[in-house]
């Protein structure tokens, strides 16, 4: 009885040893192509996914986010010479994401039975993630260009200038275009059966995103007003305590300053091609 329990041991160790064997010759270098689709905080995506070995896996792809809106009212000013209307001090702000990005990423599966995985690779795509402008028109026609959101006073005049073809008012706040991730996550980017799914937690290194806009301000070797598209500094907007739009608008860009990284939530469904 001994001698038959041990014969079926070492059968069932061997037809395990060769199962094992041929579960990882059935991921050999591009030997297989997976697609799929994905949805998750780095908006709406499609993939196609490769073997690089048992252990390994390479996906690329693209996402973009729908374009969300979000508004927020503020107050402009309380110079009457340029607005249409004297109710137009107080004006809708909209918010609006802009995210595209092609990706790359490797998975390291380093269990051999499980679907755990550590991923690296990076986002590559827009700068501008997230454009502000005014919602309503609140400047007169004949001061576009010229006039807009007043920031500072006097000698320190820095204003951000409408557009002069519309009359809007425009910021838009800029990340690097390159954005390195690092996630983990459970699923294989390629099935073993004909469909799989994949969930991914991790993070994009978005660098320091800055505010960037058509700023009028005075030039300190000439001390004349110029034009120039440039970064917004957060210290020189003036705040009163009695303006609640300004102190909101300067609350908005150092948060925008502090955000390094963005979290990226993802689940994947994918299908075996070939």
């Amino acid at each position: 009885m001994k001698k038959l329990f041990l014969v079926f041991a070492l059968t069932m160790l061997g037809l395990g040893q060769t199962f094992a064997q041929l579960d990882s010759e059935d991921f050999r270098f591009f030997n297989h192509l997976n697609a799929g689709i994905s949805l998750g905080t780095d908006g709406i995506g499609i993939e196609v996914a490769a073997p690089l070995t048992y252990n390994f896996a390479v996906r690329t792809g693209f996402t973009i986010m729908p374009k969300f809106k979000y508004k927020k009212g503020i107050n402009v000013g309380k110079d009457p010479a340029f607005l249409s209307h004297p109710d137009d001090q107080n004006v809708d702000v909209e918010g609006k994401l802009n995210m595209a990005d092609f990706k790359l990423l490797f998975d390291y599966y380093p269990f051999k039975k499980s679907s755990f995985h550590v991923t690296a690779g990076a986002y590559i795509g827009k700068s501008k993630v997230v454009t502000v402008q005014n919602a309503n028109a609140f400047i007169k026609e004949d001061s576009w260009g010229s006039k807009g959101l007043e920031l500072g006073t006097g000698a320190n005049t820095y204003t951000i200038v409408s557009d002069e073809r519309t009359g809007n008012i425009q910021a838009e706040a800029k990340t690097n275009s390159f954005k390195p991730y690092l996630g983990i996550g459970f699923g294989r980017a390629v099935s073993k059966g004909r469909f799989g799914i994949q969930f991914d937690l991790g993070v994009q290194f978005w660098g320091s995103p800055e505010v960037w806009a058509n700023i009028n301000s005075v030039n300190e070797e000439t001390g004349l007003l110029e034009t120039k598209y440039q970064k917004i500094d957060k210290d020189r907007i003036v705040t009163e305590s009695k303006d609640k739009g300004y102190k909101d608008f300067k609350d908005a860009i150092k948060t925008i300053d502090k955000i390094g990284v963005y979290p990226v939530l993802t689940l994947r469904i994918n299908g075996r091609i070939f």
